[in-house]
This record gives C-alpha cells, sequence and structure tokens, in this order.
C-alpha cells in the first residue's frame, strides 16, 4: 500500500515492514508530521501479531535516521 500525495522528492519517508517486506510507505513533508507517523506506525506494529516480525524506518533524503527496533533490542 502507497500512501502519497507528494509528487516531488518528499523531505521524510515512514516505511513498515512485515517479515522484511514493505507493507506500507508513507512520504511526509515536515519532520514534526514524519516523527508522529513513526510513533504511530511502530504502536500499530506493537498490537500487531508477535509471530511475525514488524519493522519501522523512518528515512530523511533516502538515509535511515531512525529505526524501530533498534539494533540489538
Amino acid at each position: 500500500m502507497e500512501a502519497s500525495d507528494l509528487k516531488q522528492h518528499p523531505p521524510f519517508r515512514v516505511i513498515t515492514f512485515r517479515d522484511d517486506q514493505e507493507v506500507i510507505s508513507e512520504d511526509v513533508e515536515t519532520e514534526v508530521a514524519a516523527r508522529t507517523r513513526f510513533a504511530s506506525a511502530i504502536d500499530l506494529c506493537k498490537t500487531r501479531d508477535p509471530v511475525h516480525a514488524h519493522r519501522v524506518v523512518l528515512q530523511s533524503g533516502g538515509e535511515t535516521i531512525e529505526a524501530w527496533p533498534q539494533a540489538g533490542a
């Protein structure tokens, strides 16, 4: 599922994975909105079936600036 209304390269992107498959990718214009969506995606993943591996990545300019779960967690 792709949730994007931005036509150019967005400053931020929140990507949610399930079992290493991308399931949701959201383009976000502001850091505040990106961090809010990142936190919301984490909360949603925490309620999902623990049999599957869930991961959320926050990117800016194509670089990962935050990820959940953190490496080693």
